[in-house]
């Protein structure tokens, strides 16, 4: 079980350095995929509106096939349970993710946490944390909260 994990982190999360662009954007894909799932599952409710608002973001985000799709999301749920801790995933956002395409993912990050229609302290808490990580400023982090909120 080890072994598949640590197999999972060097194929799909750090690729070598000589790895091809597709290699590269098929772990932000998984990144991406890990961050948006971790908060659907942060408050310990995660529901079916919340994951399909996480494939219609992927979808739309990434232009994937269905199978695709569903194997991005279930290698992702599988890094998610696995993980100690958003580091690994926020490391490749802060490496492949423009300004904008992250302050978009705390918008997305928002969106997942609102499907509900609560937000949840935990959910609060990763989001920002998160935002922390790839630098989002707070100001941004509180806008995108508003926007999604629809204040």
């Amino acid at each position: 079980m080890i072994d598949d994990i640590r197999k999972f982190f060097a194929d799909k999360l750090n690729p070598p350095e000589d790895a091809s662009e597709e290699e590269h954007c098929l772990s932000i894909q998984y990144a991406t995929a890990a961050l948006l799932i971790e908060v659907a599952k942060s408050d310990f409710d995660q529901d079916e509106m919340e994951r399909g608002l996480i494939f219609a973001m992927l979808t739309d985000t990434f232009e994937l096939r269905e199978s695709q799709l569903n194997e991005l999301v279930s290698l992702a749920d599988k890094a998610t349970q696995d993980a100690h801790d958003i580091y690994q995933f926020t490391q490749l956002v802060n490496d492949a993710y423009s300004y904008e395409d992250k302050t978009q993912l705390i918008t997305n990050l928002w969106r997942v946490a609102f499907a509900d229609g609560r937000i949840d302290r935990y959910e609060e808490h990763l989001i920002r944390r998160v935002a922390e990580l790839i630098y989002v400023p707070h100001e941004e982090y509180i806008r995108a909260k508003l926007t999604v909120a629809g204040r």
